[in-house]
């Protein structure tokens, strides 16, 4: 199997929703890897690193996208087809200007086989907001409520019109357990039960070194995605240098953001591919014009 280099674009959007790692490196492993089976382990030099158990903990593009693929987002945003997707919520309509409504796949399970409910929408998004430690408050700032109409319809109420509503919640409004946080409280549910509703299952956190999950059989439409890794480890590798190394020495299969004079080292190897990435990203630079910065010498 070849190893990737990825290599992003000039502009991503940054914790807001753009290419998501881990939905990525699928698509990536699944179009160009005709040979990957499904025991497969696949590891992936990363550049941002992870620091807590707390899902909320953390508001960079990488967390985001695992702790998806782990917990569960309410949907997701298709580029290939540009469009919208449901993921936990199975459909969503828009009753006025200030009131939206998400119907809940009923067929959506925690890890441990209980079913997820509104209820757990509704937990999530009043913990975003008042967890101590959630750096995500930003993605539900438009939502005045949000509230449970029934087991599986879950109503946001808006302080505003907001027509971009799902590019807030999409991809980046991670669905945690209600029964398991009231149970042992955050720090214990978080740590010792990082049971989620994706995809994929937490297997392993090292904060600051490695992220891993594997692959959960049981959600839905995942048997058929014979070509999906059995198990991503994510390995924190803030020096170019050494994901280059790591790559090419094989300890790991996808190296994130290669700088282009390192480009012709990687891609004079055989077995390596570069492969370029299209994605949006804002950057600025701020100044701070109180004293003594005001002082123009």
């Amino acid at each position: 199997m070849h190893r990737f280099r990825c290599n992003g674009g000039s502009m991503k959007r940054y914790c807001s929703k753009a290419l998501f790692v881990v939905s990525l490196l699928l698509a990536l492993l699944v179009v160009t890897s005709p040979g990957l089976n499904a025991q497969s382990r696949v590891a992936i030099g990363v550049t941002e690193t992870m620091e807590t158990f707390n899902p909320y903990g953390d508001s960079v593009s990488l967390l985001y996208g695992i702790w998806c693929q782990v917990m569960g987002c309410l949907g997701t945003f298709d580029f290939d087809k540009g469009e919208y997707g449901g993921m936990l919520a199975e459909r969503w309509e828009v009753k006025d200007p200030n009131t939206w409504i998400f119907h809940l796949r009923k067929d959506a399970r925690w890890h441990d086989g209980s079913p997820l409910t509104a209820d757990d929408v509704v937990h999530s998004f009043n913990r975003v907001r008042k967890d101590p430690q959630s750096k995500q408050t930003q993605n539900i700032a438009p939502i005045a409520s949000a509230s449970a109409i029934d087991k599986y319809t879950v109503r946001f109420t808006t302080k505003e019109p907001t027509a971009p509503l799902l590019e807030y919640l999409f991809d980046r409004f991670i669905i945690t357990n209600r029964t398991l946080y009231e149970k042992y409280g955050p720090e214990v549910a978080d740590r010792k039960y990082p049971i989620g509703a994706g995809p994929y299952k937490f297997k392993e956190l090292i904060p600051g070194q490695r992220f891993v999950i594997t692959k959960n059989l049981d959600y839905p439409g995942m048997k058929q995605l014979k070509q999906a890794p059995d198990e991503l480890i994510f390995r924190v590798m803030r020096e170019e240098e050494q994901r280059v190394t790591a790559l090419l020495n094989g300890e790991i299969k996808i190296a994130q953001f290669i700088p282009p004079h390192l480009r012709k080292r990687v891609e004079g190897d055989p077995n390596a591919k570069a492969t370029t990435v299209d994605s949006v990203e804002i950057m600025f630079l701020a100044m701070q014009p109180k004293p003594p910065f005001d002082n123009h010498q």
